[in-house]
């Protein structure tokens, strides 16, 4: 049996990978790089049995298989024995041209696609930071920075906040033909700085947004120094 594991949730991935090796009851797994195999040595290690003729459990990495030709990989499982059990896995997404994936119906492969989502939203950063929930703010930071998130795509969502803030306060044209429930929120959210603080807001996001952009600042202190300007205010 064929199965392909792919996605950018690799420990998802594993974890699938280490749960039907316990369902089927194999104790031993041999795990390669395909880049440090050959089609003929795949066959050999797949076609092989345990010291009991019992069934073998093979994954075979292909993450970083770049242009490898996988036609002859894929020719090496089409006879693949009864009793042998093979994982293709990969911690990206394999596209549809990819040849395991083209082969999958014809191997009679499984296939199990696990995508990342992700846990942090820079959108509710800026919501929590203007309604000044320390605790909610870093929790969201916190998520965004372990993704991996950019910076600079933090900060444009805090900015937007700001934005948004300051045309309740202003009760700007744009703020009237708002919906509603960003009225409300928006609304809420004025009523904890005045105007003289939103104006200084702005002052200090400019002048931090060019110092990381000239190199005079961290990056990675660039959002932590917005919100702590913010809840201190």
């Amino acid at each position: 049996m064929i199965y392909i594991v792919h996605g950018e949730d690799f420990s998802r991935s594993r974890e699938l990978v280490l749960n039907q090796q316990k369902k089927l009851g194999i104790e031993s797994k041999k795990e390669i790089n395909i880049a440090d195999t050959s089609p003929q040595e795949l066959f050999d290690l797949v076609h092989s049995t345990d010291l009991f003729g019992g069934s073998t459990f093979t994954v075979l990495n292909v993450s970083k298989a770049g242009r490898m030709n996988l036609e002859p990989f894929v020719e090496s499982f089409e006879k693949l024995p009864e009793k042998s059990i093979v994982v293709i896995l990969s911690d990206k997404v394999l596209s549809s041209a990819n040849a395991f994936i083209k082969s999958a119906l014809k191997l009679k492969a499984k296939v199990a696609l696990n995508i990342k989502i992700p846990q942090g939203n820079a959108f509710r950063l800026g919501d929590a930071l203007f309604n000044k929930q320390r605790e909610k703010a870093y929790l969201e930071l916190s998520k965004l920075m372990s993704e991996g998130v950019d910076p600079f795509e933090i900060f444009s969502a805090l900015i937007y906040g700001l934005r948004s803030v300051t045309h309740a306060k202003f009760n700007s044209p744009s703020f009237a033909k708002a919906k509603d429930f960003i009225k409300q929120k928006t609304q809420a959210q004025q009523k904890n700085f005045t105007e003289k603080q939103l104006v200084d807001f702005y002052n200090f996001f400019r002048e931090t947004d060019r110092d990381a952009k000239i190199g005079n600042l961290d990056l990675d202190l660039m959002v932590p120094l917005a919100i702590e300007k913010v809840l201190n205010s």
